[in-house]
């Protein structure tokens, strides 16, 4: 019977310890329940490649660590600034202390005390500092979203007066802004470059079109196509802001984003001078119609330009003077003009393709200034004869004397 007690006792303790609630300790803080990869995650400042240096590696340190204020909490915003500021504070007292001669004398209180009051308001103003900043972070990510909506809400307006606006407010605000932000709102304008337009309704005045087609019993279906209105003078309004913060002398340059110009119809494409420096810039799929393309002075110095399947249409394409670095491919390329102008073209960088394009039967004159290496043609001599094409008789090649190769059409 007793032994029967003991055990009836026992599970009645432990069915009460099950059931009762374990309270959290008052002042231990919450950040102790984060788990050991969340908190290395958190604390874990990002890390920059080396290899850019200079004034460009100075300054992507900078946007990192403000990206990182950004991202992280309140409290290990907080923590990490007191941690600093103690650490200043020490490295400070070593320096003085090495420096200055060392008394006998022991330190009294009143001083002790009043270097504590000193850290602690140090601490305090850091802290204030730190929460200052955040909330002006917060202001000014709710202006932005303000005024992004209210840019993107302009370019869908179907009158083509909001619409213009619209891409100066959108470019405004890539102005006032840096990093992810400035990107967003030049993938918007290059997006709405990308919609369907149609240039034989872009200056019509037509903002519908009305099909009519006769049905059973006398009936007539009507097939409605609604177009922007006058929207080919909002293309090109887009192209010149674009291409205006791309030159070298711009007040607010645009030259290290991305460009997105993928299946984009130009028209007059004129990039005189710009300079391309992002990660990577797209014209692929793209059509490059009407008078004149111009990609004078140009500089590719993205990571990745692709023209491949790009259709090059306008009767004279000019890439005269430009440079391009990296990797760049011309890939099945179609090269429909009259003339088509690559003299003194700079090619230094890892590779360039013209594989399986097609030239035409215009004028296409390459007289390189400098190709390093040289670009990649499908009749190569490299290639083995199941990958090697016949030359074309309308492209001929002549030595310029200090190696460089000019490529000319003659039909």
């Amino acid at each position: 019977m007793e032994t029967e007690a003991t055990a009836e006792c026992e599970d009645v303790r432990m069915t009460e310890s099950h059931e009762r609630p374990r309270m959290p300790w008052r002042f231990k803080p919450r950040f102790w329940w984060i788990s050991a990869s969340t908190r290395l995650k958190l604390w874990r400042v990002p890390r920059l490649n080396s290899t850019g240096g200079g004034r460009k590696g100075r300054g992507a340190w900078s946007k990192a660590t403000r990206a990182w204020f950004r991202r992280a909490s309140l409290f290990s915003a907080v923590i990490l600034s007191v941690g600093l500021s103690l650490a200043i504070a020490f490295a400070a007292y070593l320096t003085l202390r090495s420096l200055l001669p060392a008394g006998t004398d022991p330190i009294q209180p009143k001083d002790l005390t009043q270097f504590s009051l000193v850290i602690a308001a140090g601490i305090g103003g850091v802290v204030a500092l730190v929460v200052a900043y955040r909330r002006q972070q917060g202001i000014e990510l709710g202006r932005f979203i303000e005024r992004f909506g209210a840019a993107a809400g302009q370019l869908g307006h179907p009158d083509v007066a909001v619409r213009l606006a619209g891409v100066y407010a959108m470019a405004g605000v890539a102005d006032d802004t840096l990093g992810h932000e400035r990107q967003q709102c030049i993938d918007v304008l290059c997006g709405y470059l990308r919609l369907a337009y149609f240039s034989a309704t872009g200056e019509n005045h037509e903002s519908e079109l009305v099909h009519k087609v006769p049905a059973r019993g006398g009936e007539v279906l009507e097939h409605r196509y609604q177009y922007r209105l006058n929207d080919k003078e909002v293309r090109q309004t887009v192209l010149r802001i674009i291409t205006a913060h791309l030159q070298l002398e711009a007040r607010e340059s645009w030259s290290a984003c991305d460009f997105d110009f993928t299946g984009v119809y130009f028209e007059d494409a004129d990039f005189f001078h710009a300079i391309f420096r992002g990660g990577t810039t797209s014209f692929a799929r793209a059509s490059l119609a009407g008078k004149e393309s111009s990609f004078e002075n140009t500089t590719f110095d993205s990571g990745f330009t692709d023209f491949s399947d790009a259709t090059f249409t306008a009767q004279r394409t000019s890439f005269m003077l430009a440079n391009f670095r990296n990797i760049v491919a011309f890939d099945r390329a179609t090269f429909g003009g009259k003339e088509t102008l690559f003299n003194l073209t700079t090619f230094s960088g890892t590779s360039f393709s013209f594989r399986a394009v097609n030239f035409g039967k215009g004028t296409v004159s390459f007289v390189p200034l400098h190709w390093t290496p040289a670009p990649k043609f499908d009749w190569d001599e490299e290639l083995s004869e199941a990958e090697r094409r016949p030359k074309p008789d309308n492209v001929a090649f002549r030595d310029r004397g200090d190696g460089a190769r000019s490529v000319r059409s003659d039909n």
